[in-house]
């Protein structure tokens, strides 16, 4: 447990950590140092003053994301998987869209001070961006964790159906068909996004394009997976009756999402990541048992729920089965 003066002191820094990343990131320092450089070589390469890019490329060796020989930095090779703009597992498209959320003047945007610009959704890059957040979150981070909670579950090696509700990209359908082919799975998500997944997808994974408050979902599903989704159900009990009502027999539906506990002041990794859109009127966290109540009001007979530890924080499965 780290001390109060120690993580005051830290959050000095804290910013300083992103703002070195994020130097890194505009400049394209992790492609161009994926086979080393000399310093001198990328200041002329980049136009700028070696001795301060020198001292920036330092405080990436202290982040251990560059490593160091005299003059020559290269990518770490832990670091190499998720800064490289043509890894599978690169989180730069995540690391260059989500601070747009989650950054602002604190103390202005509790004032009132300033109007946020809405999001134009009729624009196809906001979806693009979006898009290739997600599919960079799900790759970097998410889909072997997702795989792992999947494959604990007793009912998995019987499991041949599958739907992810409100998926936001192809990735776990995909692992899943790659890990065995003759199960199907069924994405579904709003037409913007099922748009994007179609076509990153053949004909093994079908794409529903629609909106989970009223469109149908199909069915009978041997599990319904719902990751970080169920923000948007208008009326959460009547969302999860309905994916009850299109399970199999003997069909699981599986939540993974945040649960906040001590009175909505924890985990804080939820809490503070989420706190510039909770100012903004978006607050949308489930508090720790919300989701589990509403399974068995939803009809649900047996509800199981467990904290899973993850690169982004404390997180709520919740898993339901059988019919009350």
């Amino acid at each position: 447990m780290i001390s109060v003066p120690a993580m005051l002191f830290d959050l000095i820094q804290a910013p300083l950590r992103w703002q070195v990343l994020n130097a890194g990131l505009q400049l394209d320092l992790f492609d161009r140092l994926t086979d080393g450089c000399d310093v001198a070589e990328l200041a002329a390469s980049l136009g700028l003053d070696q001795r301060r890019l020198m001292v920036v490329l330092d405080a990436l060796c202290a982040m251990e994301l560059l490593d160091k020989q005299g003059c020559r930095y290269q990518l770490a090779a832990s670091a190499a998987p998720y800064l490289r703009s043509d890894s599978d597992r690169s989180l730069r498209p995540m690391l260059q869209t989500l601070p747009l959320l989650r950054h602002a003047d604190v103390l202005a945007v509790l004032r009132g001070e300033g109007a946020e610009t809405p999001p134009d959704l009729s624009d196809p890059a906001f979806w693009d961006r979006s898009a290739a957040s997600l599919r960079s979150f799900h790759r970097g981070m998410g889909v072997d964790l997702m795989i792992g909670l999947l494959e604990s579950l007793p009912e998995w090696p019987s499991v041949r159906r599958v739907l992810d509700l409100g998926a936001g990209s192809e990735t776990l359908a995909l692992r899943i068909i790659d890990q065995r082919p003759q199960r199907t799975v069924t994405v579904l998500d709003l037409p913007p996004l099922a748009a994007r997944i179609a076509g990153a997808v053949d004909d093994r994974v079908r794409v529903i394009s629609g909106d989970f408050n009223e469109t149908d979902l199909g069915g009978p599903h041997d599990l319904i997976w719902a990751s970080m989704t169920l923000y948007f159900a208008r009326d959460l009990t009547a969302v999860l009756r309905k994916a009850r009502q299109a399970l199999a027999a003997g069909g699981v539906f599986v939540s993974l999402h945040e649960g906040l506990t001590r009175q909505k002041t924890a985990p804080e990794s939820h809490v503070i990541g989420r706190l510039v859109p909770a100012l903004r009127g978006v607050n949308v966290s489930f508090e720790h048992g919300q989701i589990a109540t509403a399974l068995r009001q939803a009809g649900f007979a047996e509800v199981e729920s467990r904290q899973v530890a993850t690169p982004f924080g404390l997180i709520e499965l919740d898993v339901a089965r059988g019919e009350g």
